[in-house]
């Protein structure tokens, strides 16, 4: 969704067509790749590291957040949260349907928490959130930095269904200095008005919707295809790597299931 407005980074994408269904998964050897990558950059001169700043987002979700509701978690628990160790294992995943333009959606991705608690009713809406962290807005600079992270943090609540995102504002040495809680749905319209206007929420579904129409006349039949854009290109690549089957990405026992219920469908 961000490559109107991003052509800094680079991605990969695995893609298979079962049952007339495209199913997509990250390429988690490029993922690794990239990291590493990151991880191997000397920071900045009188910066920090890429792990400490890391550790710096997950010591904010560990403050941030409980186990269970208020009522039911113990002052013990609620006042040891700053002695307790980081996990960035601990997560929630939303499995949501959707659509863009003409296609239609099954997504999961991780979400870091809930804001209350989550209803008994499975077709009532989840109240999620996310947290963020970013440094201090000082200058027109650091301006435009902030808007191209809330690109980041826009499509990814936008997709999920999270109507909430709690930003931490940090100094340059990891130092918490406000919260700013954002509304999902109206992050577009602020950039537009009241930022720089650095990029464009319509344009961005706009450029998905017909995206993934073109994807869905492209990866037709057998075999697995890598959906891939370098880094500073505006040209996403689409090529067939394997001539059958599904790779890794559809698991025999989905593959069983779904071949399952077309047969009770079609009896």
């Amino acid at each position: 969704m961000s490559t109107p407005f991003d052509n800094m980074n680079g991605f990969e994408m695995n893609a298979t067509c079962f049952q007339g269904t495209i199913f997509i998964e990250e390429n988690h050897a490029y993922g690794l790749e990239r990291w590493r990558s990151q991880q191997a950059q000397p920071p900045r001169f009188g910066g920090h590291s890429q792990d400490m700043m890391s550790y710096w987002g997950y010591k904010f979700e560990t403050l941030s957040l409980i186990s269970n509701t208020w009522d039911a978690t113990s002052r013990e628990e609620i006042d040891n949260r700053e002695n307790e160790i980081v996990n960035n294992h601990a997560q929630y995943c939303s499995v949501v349907r959707t659509g863009i333009g003409k296609a239609k959606m099954v997504i999961g991705g991780e979400v870091d928490a809930v804001w209350d608690s989550k209803p008994k009713d499975r077709d009532e809406p989840i109240n999620w959130v996310e947290l963020k962290t970013s440094q201090e807005v000082q200058n027109d600079r650091d301006m435009m930095k902030f808007e191209r992270k809330l690109l980041k943090f826009w499509i990814q609540s936008f997709l999920l269904g999270v109507p909430r995102i709690i930003v931490g504002f940090r100094s340059k040495d990891g130092i918490l200095k406000r919260l700013e809680e954002l509304e999902t749905k109206s992050i577009p319209g602020n950039v537009k008005r009241k930022g720089k206007g650095t990029w464009d929420g319509n344009l961005c579904i706009n450029f998905t919707s017909a995206f993934l129409d073109w994807l869905k006349q492209t990866i037709t039949g057998e075999g697995v295809w890598r959906i891939s854009r370098r880094e500073r290109s505006p040209v996403i690549e689409v090529v067939r790597v394997e001539e059958s089957g599904v790779g890794q990405i559809v698991t025999p026992e989905f593959m069983e299931w779904r071949q399952q219920l077309a047969s009770r469908e079609n009896s």
